[in-house]
């Protein structure tokens, strides 16, 4: 096959994808200029966008989310998998096992969280109530403070394991001859992990770091079916909030002057995260 029909074979793949992506971009941006009659309102639907309260509060919970997460699944990822790393045997069964959480769909992750978070039922005010911690049952739910913790701590346990197994691939890349010559000279498990492990896999912490914010900042699934945003609006997300406003109330004009300006939010962060990124690794 020529390189010229090599080119149009897949230019056409991608430009379906890119104006298939465009039109509904396109027509929700000129969406967001009307009423609901569809006369043109100039800016006054991204003027009540601005000035919603709630919208705000959603991006405030989106970017502790987003950074508590990112933050917990990469320091608990690099643990775990350079932990799993010093196994010798079993390693294959591990990776299957780690993938398990992963592959549950998010909404049935946050259902299935809500039975271990209940305040009545769950199983984890039983667990501290008969090791004594605690006498009466807490809210994990139903608190605001306490309701945060819980959305973070059901992502968290989901994805660092996803996080784990791609730090054990990328320790398992490290030639074994280094581990082998720290070994000869007397270093600890310790200075092998803070002087050869750390610095092989800075790449791959910056990329698997950049990945989890940039997944953490579109969340929606597990705390939509695990709190429902509540209580009182303190676990909505960004993505949440936008698809209450639009199809929950109906308000799909001020829902698409909020989606456009989500939109360039995001872009920004993934343009900077992936320049950073860039350079960051060309070092």
């Amino acid at each position: 096959m020529k390189k010229s029909e090599l080119f149009f074979l897949l230019i056409f793949p991608f430009l379906f994808f890119i104006v298939s992506h465009l039109i509904p971009l396109f027509y929700g941006v000129a969406l967001s200029f009307t009423d609901p009659k569809g006369n043109f309102v100039g800016l006054q639907n991204y003027y009540t966008a601005v000035n919603d309260h709630r919208f705000w509060g959603g991006i405030r919970f989106t970017f502790i989310y987003a950074f508590s997460t990112a933050a917990l699944n990469l320091i608990l990822g690099l643990l775990i998998g350079t932990f799993i790393n010093q196994i010798r045997r079993g390693q294959g069964i591990l990776k299957s096992v780690f993938l398990i959480p992963w592959a549950i769909p998010l909404t049935v992750w946050g259902l299935e969280n809500r039975i271990i978070f209940s305040r009545d039922f769950g199983i984890l005010n039983n667990v501290l109530i008969d090791t004594g911690i605690t006498t009466t049952p807490l809210p994990w739910l139903g608190d605001p403070s306490l309701a945060t913790i819980s959305v973070i701590v059901s992502s968290v346990y989901r994805d660092m394991w996803f996080a784990a197994l791609l730090f054990l691939v990328a320790c398992q890349m490290i030639p074994q001859d280094f581990y082998d010559l720290a070994v000869i000279h007397g270093a600890s498990a310790l200075q092998t992990f803070r002087f050869i492990t750390l610095p092989l896999l800075r790449r791959t912490i910056i990329t698997v770091g950049t990945l989890l914010f940039i997944f953490a900042v579109q969340a929606f699934d597990i705390p939509y079916s695990l709190t429902y945003g509540g209580p009182a609006w303190a676990t909505h997300t960004t993505a949440m909030y936008i698809f209450r406003r639009s199809l929950h109330y109906g308000d799909y004009e001020v829902g698409t002057a909020l989606s456009s300006i989500w939109v360039l939010v995001i872009f920004g962060l993934v343009g900077t995260s992936f320049t950073f990124l860039g350079r960051k690794t060309m070092r």
